[in-house]
């Protein structure tokens, strides 16, 4: 399975005066969160639309790894025009394929995962948008196969108008929690509150779940080996992709299938590129409960961790102040 995204960053803020795809929020740009975003949730190739300010806009991103598409025409044209260059380019790479404008980049890659697990279970959606609080939001997930039939679409109410004319059943709405699915910056208001949401996100518990018999041997670093073994079938370039060494990435799978005592991987030996391999039922059982127990401690503590900053006054009102100041200034 692979997966995909287009960004769509090509035009030029009339209401924020500004080029808003390289506004700072704490140490990146809003720009750079949106690609972020997609990588942390495991998202391979990214196709991102320019125009206004195309050549500093893809100068500062050059060393993100992904593709730019330009629309020279971005003042006479629509923003769906620009979304139609980018599936475009992407159309046929890729499975599952994300959309998103540039000026939402406070999504978590919880909603990623979440839109991606949904799709996954059901063959009858094409596409997932994401809903918060009554209002749709951003990334939408589209499912490869149905690209050609948005881009036939003939650019009446946008990229709205493109998938609801797909048929009936097809496009779902999923209930998140995440305000950042629904928050742009398309005002300067809209700004601030996404630089208050970054205030609110910058300091929080950081919980690491392992599981441990005499010494731990299964955690994160495991979990995203399965994740990327799942997504190329292939051992070694998961290992890559995953900063191990292939011989530790098998020690790693070797040790877990001793210590649970059944076949997390099965692996079909083939040369110098390692061989096809696919993760087990058992295995992806694994995955789920590490997951969804790592996700209730989070919660846990994220709640008991507010209640001792407000009880002992330990806020953080001063973290981070230049980015208030960014926010007054915009």
């Amino acid at each position: 399975m692979r997966y995909g995204a287009v960004i769509v960053a090509a035009g030029m803020s009339t209401r924020m005066k500004q080029f808003k795809q390289l506004m700072k929020i704490g140490d990146m740009s809003i720009a750079e969160r949106v690609i972020v975003n997609f990588r942390r949730a495991g998202v391979d190739e990214i196709v991102m639309v320019t125009g206004y300010n195309a050549e500093n806009l893809e100068r500062a991103l050059k060393d993100f790894g992904i593709t730019f598409v330009r629309n020279n025409n971005y003042e006479t044209t629509q923003m769906f025009d620009s979304a139609r260059l980018g599936l475009e380019k992407i159309d046929g790479k890729c499975d599952r394929v994300f959309f998103c404008p540039v000026d939402v980049p406070f999504f978590t890659d919880q909603t990623v995962t979440e839109e991606l697990e949904l799709m996954d279970r059901d063959d009858n959606i094409d596409v997932i948008v994401p809903e918060c609080r009554g209002k749709d939001g951003h990334p939408l997930l589209i499912r490869g196969s149905v690209i050609p039939e948005i881009l036939a679409h003939g650019g009446e109410r946008g990229m709205k108008g493109a998938y609801e004319s797909l048929p009936a059943g097809s496009v779902v709405r999923i209930q998140v929690d995440d305000e950042g699915a629904v928050i742009d910056a398309d005002t300067r208001d809209d700004y601030r509150k996404l630089v208050d949401l970054h205030n609110e996100r910058i300091l929080h518990p950081l919980i690491k779940v392992s599981f441990a018999s005499t010494s731990p041997f299964f955690g994160p670093g495991t979990v995203s080996l399965l994740k990327e073994i799942d997504r190329c079938g292939n051992v070694r370039e998961a290992c890559e992709k995953c900063g191990f060494s292939y011989s530790k990435g098998w020690t790693i799978l070797k040790s877990c299938e001793e210590r649970f005592g059944y076949t997390i991987v099965e692996r079909q030996a083939g040369g110098q590129a390692g061989g096809t391999a696919r993760v087990t039922d058992k295995g992806h059982d694994l995955v789920n409960a590490y997951e969804e127990l790592e996700k209730e401690l989070e919660e846990i503590a994220t709640e008991r961790f507010r209640k001792l900053m407000k009880d002992y006054q330990l806020t953080g009102e001063g973290i981070n102040e230049d980015i208030h100041g960014q926010a007054r200034d915009a």
